[in-house]
């Protein structure tokens, strides 16, 4: 939607500021009572009572001057926010007038506590009004009654309000003339905010006078029900009219463009506010700033914004923090938390939730700081007394979810339901989470067993299906989605969910199920979502239907930076190094901005390129910092390690790691071993394996290790002691396993497994096909089985690992022409690697096998990994 920046009678325009107040709290308070000082009324509202009574002015003789002096008194007890002793004047008062009742009224929607008394107490006092006093309603009564119910979001008394108004010609209506602009842009605003804009249309179209307020409250009404098409063709009707726009009507378009469009409608804003003058309006820049926050190409263009405003409040530099936060650029967002002249809770919900969104990346490192940062503001925060809203606990949840600490969980668990923020849908749905990713899946699923909030349910399905996905547990994930799915029909799946119900589908390879669920979303028209078509993408590379992925994303209307990183992991699991740099380019060229997970995805592509990439390596990994303004994280050394490692330079391997900024983690020397392997480098790879054993003494695979290497050595007896002590602490590792697909079920294996149904005849055709690969050149590597045991039983280990089984089960049952697809939980070994080669050679079968490492498509003989 184009905007012309022509000036027809000069208009500007706006954005995420709220609707105009004016619409609904317009009521101005009456002049001083005859014989009271102005000074008196200023200042204490007690004070000013005091004068009153001793001056007679609110004695027992009704007269007009009392009812002046009294409406004072009680106008400065509600300019003061006293409600209550504003009634008790009110109750006193010997005579009462029209203002008496519109300025109560007035005070009762803006203070009356709860939205529902509010109304109430309103539409009490028009009753006595009417009845008792016999006084006709003003034009202010009625703004005092629509603001109510505005309030209370009660459009029912409001249409009877407006009946009302109608009736006595306060508002506009065909045969009674024009009425109040101020009760007209009080109806207005009433029924947008009671969420029936079509009423508010047709009273709008009925109004013979309009004012700026007028056209703001159909235009914030439009932008909150998402029409924004519409919202710009009706700024062009204002502006057509003569109509001068001010800094709500910008803020309304700013919001819908940021909303519907993005940043040329959002720059054309912009450029007529300056054109127009608006540009220094405070709420057209704060408004700016949440604009260029979330849809600048950089965070200049929100910072110049920042700084060209002559005027700044509390929501500036909350929203230039958020700002920061948003780029991922945390510490400059706590330079601006430091600088800040006042704060408020918002600014602390806003450092807070950028900690939890700012988790650099998809590994735990920087994860588990950025959770931890956040728990230590959630403290600050209660222990200074600030307020806590649904909002802050919510975001101290999620930071705790991030740093995955349970006893820290149980500790904000206990603070939730001590303060009683408990039992809202959100704080609940986050209690869910929080509890699955700190490990405590029984309670989680005890909260949801006494769920009772329908509007947030799907978030707590997800997580729990999602804990199952993290638990290795894809089966029954998949029985849970489809177990909801045949209870519940299709009427419960969301945006969400699908996307939830994709992310299964990729977990497992489940490919066929994955296909049936993306015609799902086209029938279902959550397609053109762009979180389900990031899942859809993900799912396609997850299976190996690496075409599809790619066709799925160049017919993509909607694509933000997750579609592009969804598509460099999928060409990454097929280890498409030389394709994944030409994606980076065309980014480039695109002008997309790259975060820490690309640049994580891209240097690991260096690994799989076809020559020594190292060079290109290192210059996008010096390009983090000097050109982006992203410090790597631990994830970004150990892939570039990585890197080093698989292309022979361990070298400079190591002198990265000596000169990272921070301590290595046992990430960064994983990645030196897993390369050593690949270069047989002996001396790296136990240097390697001793700062690993250092930094992991407790965790299993540390354990297996250093079986491993005991086993090795021939150390039989160290070997198998390790072990034991391993079983003893109550450590297990995580056990082989592989799964294939057939008649849209899972068939998994273990290693030795016999209790598939057909087992017999996996296991005899089996044998036949080893003898038939060992004809044709296959040599069976007993060097892959560390225990001490003969020769002989050495291959009978090898012949029965899992993945063979899941291949065998799969040539068994595929159709001629299908691809054999089978799915390991870890890195497959290099017999079953070697037996595999042989195995589509000897059955002339593709047969795709993705393990912990990607995809290997063995064709004739011949890997696609070429390792």
């Amino acid at each position: 939607m184009a905007i012309s920046t022509s000036s027809p009678s000069s208009p500007p325009l706006p954005r995420l500021s709220p609707p105009p107040p004016s619409l609904l709290s317009s009521f101005p308070p009456p002049p001083p009572a005859h014989g009271l000082p102005l000074r008196a009324v200023a200042a204490d509202p007690r004070a000013a009572h005091a004068v009153a009574v001793k001056s007679g002015a609110l004695g027992p003789s009704p007269s007009r001057a009392d009812a002046r002096a009294a409406n004072a008194v009680m106008c400065a007890y509600l300019r003061a926010g006293r409600l209550a002793d504003a009634r008790g004047v009110f109750d006193r008062m010997p005579a009462r007038d029209a203002a008496s009742y519109s300025a109560l009224i007035s005070g009762h929607a803006r203070l009356g506590g709860s939205p529902a008394a509010a109304a109430a107490a309103a539409a009490a006092l028009l009753a006595r009004m009417r009845l008792r006093d016999a006084l006709p309603p003003t034009e202010y009564t009625f703004v005092g009654l629509l603001t109510a119910c505005a309030r209370r979001g009660n459009p029912r008394l409001g249409a009877q309000v407006h009946a009302l108004a109608a009736k006595s010609a306060h508002c506009s209506c065909p045969g009674t003339g024009p009425g109040s602009l101020l009760v007209d842009n009080a109806l207005l605003g009433m029924y947008v905010k009671c969420g029936r804009l079509g009423d508010a249309l047709r009273a709008f179209g009925g109004m013979e006078r309009r004012d700026v307020s007028s056209w703001n409250a159909v235009l914030a009404g439009l932008v909150e029900l998402g029409r924004h098409g519409e919202a710009f063709e009706l700024f062009g009707e204002m502006r057509a009219t003569g109509v001068r726009a001010d800094g709500f009507s910008l803020s309304a378009l700013l919001a819908a463009a940021g909303e519907g469009f993005g940043l040329p409608e959002g720059e054309a804003v912009h450029a007529l506010s300056l054109k127009s003058g608006l540009e220094t309006d405070l709420s057209v820049g704060n408004a700016l700033i949440g604009f260029y926050s979330e849809h600048g190409g950089s965070v200049e263009d929100m910072v110049s914004v920042f700084q060209g405003m002559p005027v700044k409040d509390v929501i500036s530099w909350t929203g230039l923090l958020n700002g920061y936060m948003e780029f991922g650029l945390v510490n400059m967002a706590l330079d601006v938390f430091d600088r800040m002249p006042q704060r408020n809770f918002v600014t602390y919900n806003a450092v807070l939730t950028g900690f939890c969104q700012n988790k650099e990346g998809v590994r735990v490192t920087f994860a588990k700081k950025a959770g931890l940062r956040g728990l230590g503001l959630f403290r600050q925060i209660v222990e200074d007394g600030l307020e806590i809203s649904d909002v802050t606990v919510t975001g101290a949840l999620n930071a705790c979810a991030i740093a995955a600490d349970r006893k820290m969980s149980e500790q904000v668990h206990a603070f939730v339901i001590k303060c009683g923020c408990g039992s809202t849908p959100w704080i609940d749905a986050a209690l869910i989470d929080m509890c699955i990713k700190c490990g405590r899946s029984g309670d989680a699923h005890l909260l949801f067993e006494q769920w009772r909030h329908q509007e947030s349910f799907h978030i707590a399905w997800n997580s729990l299906l999602l804990a199952s996905v993290r638990d290795g547990e894809y089966e029954k994930a998949l029985s849970t989605f489809l177990q909801m799915f045949r209870s519940s029909g299709v009427g419960f799946i969301d945006e969400f969910m699908l996307t939830a119900a994709l992310g299964v589908c990729g977990a497992l390879g489940f490919a066929e199920l994955g296909k049936q669920m993306h015609s799902f979303a086209s029938k279902s028209g959550l397609l053109y979502a762009c979180g389900v078509g990031n899942a859809i993408i993900s799912m396609y590379g997850k299976c190996g239907e690496l075409d599809d992925a790619v066709s799925f994303f160049d017919r993509m209307t909607c694509r933000d930076l997750v579609s592009w990183n969804a598509m460099i992991t999928a060409h990454l699991l097929h280890r498409q190094g030389e394709k994944i740099l030409d994606i980076r380019g065309q980014m480039e060229r695109l002008g997309i901005r790259p975060d820490s997970i690309t640049f994580l995805l891209v240097i690991s592509a260096c690994s799989h390129t076809s020559s020594d990439s190292t060079d290109q390596c290192r210059e996008l990994f010096l390009s983090m910092s000097s050109k982006y303004g992203i410090e790597p994280a631990m994830e970004h050394y150990a892939a570039f390690v990585n890197v080093l490692g698989c292309w022979g330079h361990f070298d400079e391997a190591e002198q990265l790691i000596g000169g990272m900024p921070f301590k290595p983690g046992a990430l960064v020397w994983r990645s030196l071993l897993d390369s050593c392997s690949k270069r047989s480098n002996v001396t790296v790879r136990r240097r390697a394996m001793k700062h690993l054993l250092a930094l992991e003494p407790h965790d299993p695979s540390t354990y297996v290790l250093t079986s491993n290497l005991f086993s090795e050595s021939a150390r039989w007896h160290s070997s198998e002691n390790t072990r034991l002590e391993m079983r003893e602490k109550g450590m297990r590792k995580i056990p082989a396993r592989s799964w294939t697909f057939h008649d849209n079920a899972v068939h998994s294996f273990f290693v030795r497994d016999r209790s598939h149904p057909q087992s017999k005849d996996i296991y005899a055709g089996l044998d036949v096909l080893i003898l038939e690969c060992i004809k044709a050149g296959y040599e069976p590597d007993t060097t892959f089985v560390l225990h001490d045991v003969e020769e002989y039983q050495k291959r009978h280990f090898l012949m029965y690992h899992s993945v063979k089984l899941a291949a065998m089960y799969g040539l068994l049952t595929a159709r001629p022409e299908r691809t054999v697809r089978v799915v390991k939980n870890i890195r497959m070994c290099g017999d079953c690697h070697s037996f595999l080669e042989h195995a589509s050679a000897a059955t002339g079968k593709v047969i795709s096998v993705r393990d912990s490492s990607g995809f290997h498509v063995f064709r004739g003989g011949r890997c696609s990994c070429r390792e």
